[in-house]
């Protein structure tokens, strides 16, 4: 790497395991619980499948979790898995990712979650499609703003969101439950037969579980503001998506055992259909207002870290290097933060939001797999690196995940071929630009 300079300020170690596991649970906990059992429940027609695609996607991401937890304390510099592929694969491979991940996929998730959070907010307020926009646009630029003030304003904003949202699921879990009994239980739970289509749509419908928990990599990008990283990045990933795979079984079960499986997918927004039947109307009402704490939460975690990853990339990569700035009293990567916002108001204002995250999700699957093959990877490249976390199940863990996430991107590029070869695309369009950073950094060193 080559170590550009910060520019007049540095990142400073001022958050605690506590505000990291706020940051990992808030952004895995966005929008998808309240709304994804819909389209699981379309390719999945049995609760014990559905139940299962929510197992499967929890121990999966454990095993990268695993992996991401002794990469973040062998290695706990700004920008997480940025800095992981660079190191395993080299600077093309860490360029693309990056690339990939900030101004696509990244700023494709903060546009959603944005326009997710002002669109339920518009549903009890009233106001139409400009409105959405505007409140989109103004959301995305206030948490911005608050961020880049400094990481404790945007780490307080987080620790707040995350314990509203925890506390809507478990309100929902409640509720739910009480409201309902068992009402969807008398039905049969697992296929009579299990063949190639059912294993098939298992892997599909793990499309949208996955979106679901994604999020369980968010510490990392603060590891050069955390105290004692080697010991919180770990921790804080793995008691995060702990405590968030948790509460995404309970809460699918509270939908099975409330709506039976057969109606699931009718219910584009199924915890809203739950308090609804259980509460009144009042309780769809209750549910928007959970959806905006918790898309808000999610929201301001992402902006954070985002930041992060184009300042390591900014760093890095001449093309980018105004990107990598610190600001020397906020010591927050400011122009990252402006940069970042900036197009994900874009993607808000052309509406192309939607079609960037499907094409783009195969893409990162992809780098996560690279990230889990780099464990065995730098510690048989890099053996005099400290390791303070070795992970569990070591080596059959990191090479499992690997090829769960290679397996999982070969079945939705054969059902949805070309998603995956826009998400491709999407990839191989940063092949010109770091090209050209290449040949900035060879003139600057002649």
């Amino acid at each position: 790497m080559s170590g550009h300079p910060e520019q007049g300020g540095r990142l400073q170690r001022v958050l605690g395991l506590n505000d990291a596991t706020a940051l990992v649970i808030g952004c895995i906990v966005g929008a998808g619980i309240f709304r994804v059992a819909a389209p699981v429940a379309s390719h999945l027609a049995f609760p014990g499948l559905i139940l299962l695609a929510w197992v499967l996607g929890g121990l999966l991401s454990f095993c990268g979790a695993l992996c991401y937890a002794e990469l973040g304390a062998a290695y706990p510099r700004a920008g997480g898995d940025y800095v992981y592929l660079t190191r395993a694969y080299g600077r093309a491979v860490g360029f693309l990712f990056g690339w990939t991940k900030v101004f696509i996929e990244r700023t494709g998730t903060i546009a959603v979650l944005a326009f997710v959070c002002a669109e339920y907010l518009g549903g009890i307020v009233g106001y139409g499609a400009l409105g959405v926009r505007l409140i989109a646009t103004t959301v995305i630029v206030g948490l911005t703003v608050a961020n880049a003030a400094g990481v404790r304003y945007g780490s307080r904003v987080q620790n707040v969101m995350t314990v509203i949202k925890v506390a809507a699921l478990l309100a929902i879990i409640g509720v739910g439950w009480w409201g309902h009994g068992t009402v969807g239980v008398a039905q049969p739970w697992w296929p009579a037969s299990w063949g190639g289509a059912t294993w098939s749509s298992l892997g599909v419908a793990l499309v949208f579980v996955l979106w679901t928990y994604g999020g369980w990599t968010e510490s990392a990008y603060i590891a050069e503001e955390v105290q004692d990283p080697q010991r919180t990045v770990p921790r804080s990933i793995l008691l995060g998506l702990a405590v968030t795979t948790g509460l995404y079984l309970i809460v699918n079960l509270v939908y099975l055992v409330a709506i039976p499986v057969a109606e699931l997918p009718q219910h584009r927004l199924v915890a809203a259909e739950v308090m609804r039947r259980a509460v009144g109307s009042w309780g769809g009402t209750l549910t928007s207002w959970m959806v905006i704490a918790s898309t808000f939460g999610a929201l301001n975690g992402y902006i954070l870290t985002s930041a992060r990853i184009l300042m390591a990339v900014g760093q890095d990569h001449p093309v980018f290097a105004r990107l990598g700035a610190i600001h020397p009293r906020a010591a927050t990567p400011v122009v990252a933060l402006a940069v970042n916002a900036a197009i994900a108001v874009l993607l808000v204002w052309t509406g192309t939001l939607d079609a960037i995250m499907t094409y783009s999700t195969v893409a990162i699957s992809l780098f996560y797999g690279m990230a889990g093959a780099a464990v065995p990877i730098l510690r048989r490249r890099d053996p005099s690196t400290l390791r303070p976390y070795r992970m569990w199940g070591y080596p059959l863990v990191p090479w499992l995940f690997a090829a769960a996430m290679a397996a999982f991107v070969l079945d939705v590029a054969i059902r949805q071929p070309r998603e995956s070869l826009w998400g491709l695309g999407l990839v191989l369009a940063g092949v010109p630009l770091y090209a050209w950073s290449q040949r900035r950094q060879d003139l600057h060193f002649r």
